[in-house]
């Protein structure tokens, strides 16, 4: 009949949909991953600086995807990223922590209206000036972590302050970047 071909054609898009969306995101954790331990680990900007770029598929999960997810792909992530860096759950630590304050961040972000909907965090789903607070608490968020566990001491207060706050400055400008030159934006 004419309703079940419609019915089935519907679900088949649907269907297709998912499965490139899907395909999508596993491309994009494989490209970030391989950016970041072939090239973006061997960046030292004036010594101090150091893109974590391979964050940037962590904030562009699905905001309402479930918890348990987000962070058990954030660990996946930043322990393949340890095991190709030689660095032992420092970007797994990071990474699973800023995966479990992606809610509360985007609820601080977001105005109270826009919580409820299911959006992937980008310039165009949150408009500039909320995506910039989002990503830039973020991005503080994980290098604050990431050099505290690093030194594991306070020290010299002076250089981790610098070295997060340098890294902080290229990682968030490079996630800007990467979002505007993100295919199928128009």
């Amino acid at each position: 009949s004419q309703k079940g071909n419609e019915r089935k054609m519907h679900w088949r898009g649907r269907l297709w949909a998912m499965n490139r969306m899907v395909l999508t995101y596993i491309l994009l954790f494989v490209l970030l991953v391989l950016l970041q331990v072939t090239v973006l680990n061997d960046i030292s900007l004036f010594g101090y600086a150091t893109p974590f770029l391979y964050i940037y598929f962590i904030l562009r999960l699905p905001s309402l995807m479930s918890a348990n997810w987000v962070m058990s792909i954030a660990f996946l992530m930043g322990l393949i990223v340890d095991i190709f860096s030689n660095t032992p759950g420092m970007n797994a630590l990071a990474a699973t922590t800023i995966a479990f304050m992606r809610k509360p961040v985007l609820a601080l972000v977001l105005p109270r209206s826009d919580e409820a909907v299911s959006i992937v965090p980008s310039i165009s789903s949150l408009g500039l000036s909320h995506f910039i607070g989002y990503s830039f608490l973020m991005v503080i968020l994980f290098c604050v972590l990431i050099f505290v566990i690093e030194a594991f001491t306070f020290f010299s207060p002076l250089t981790l302050i610098l070295r997060f706050s340098s890294s902080a400055v290229f990682t968030f400008l490079l996630v800007l970047a990467a979002d505007c030159l993100k295919p199928g934006k128009k």
